[in-house]
């Protein structure tokens, strides 16, 4: 029973707190009229943009709003372009059955590995600075803040000591690249 009681309190307050009045766009409000029932008015509007009946006319939206809408639905559609594209490296060697099977041998193979993944990396550290060095020089021709022009030469700085400490640490990979 007194669960009964609070449980109907909880729905009595429910129904009657206060719902927050959401403002829709002024072209949805003056299509407010002519929504059915069941829809909100931004999903009546958004309706009307995409999908006219024979009756209906297209709503003039702001430019803001019609550009958002299109480029998420084109982005749904085809990505984002600012995505960049995932490219599988196809040279990776495969651990034969014998390494599979001797763990020395296995150990060995791990290794040759993540020596290969650190020369991939210590080979394209210096286009890497080549490339962050280009964007410096513009940012600092386009005005761009000190201190974020400084950030970029910190990173050109890590990569620097970082590759020079990968090739201490590992001399045979300067040998092959």
């Amino acid at each position: 029973m007194k669960r009964l009681l609070i449980a109907l309190g909880l729905a009595l307050a429910w129904r009657l707190w206060p719902q927050p009045q959401i403002s829709a766009p002024p072209q949805a409000q003056q299509t407010a009229s002519t929504a059915t029932p069941r829809q909100s008015i931004a999903a009546s509007d958004w309706l009307k943009r995409f999908y006219p009946d024979a009756g209906n006319t297209q709503q003039a939206a702001p430019p803001a709003y019609i550009a958002a809408a299109e480029s998420m639905a084109d982005a749904r559609i085809n990505g984002d372009p600012r995505t960049p594209p995932i490219i599988r490296s196809n040279n990776s060697e495969a651990a034969t059955p014998a390494e599979l099977a001797d763990h020395p041998a296995y150990k060995q193979y791990e290794a040759r590995q993540n020596l290969r993944e650190l020369a991939a990396f210590s080979a394209a550290v210096p286009e890497k600075i080549r490339q962050l060095r280009e964007d410096i020089n513009r940012g600092r021709a386009a005005g761009i803040a000190p201190e974020l022009i400084a950030g970029q030469e910190e990173k050109v700085l890590q990569l620097e000591e970082m590759r020079s400490q990968l090739i201490t640490e590992h001399p045979e990979i300067s040998a092959t690249h």
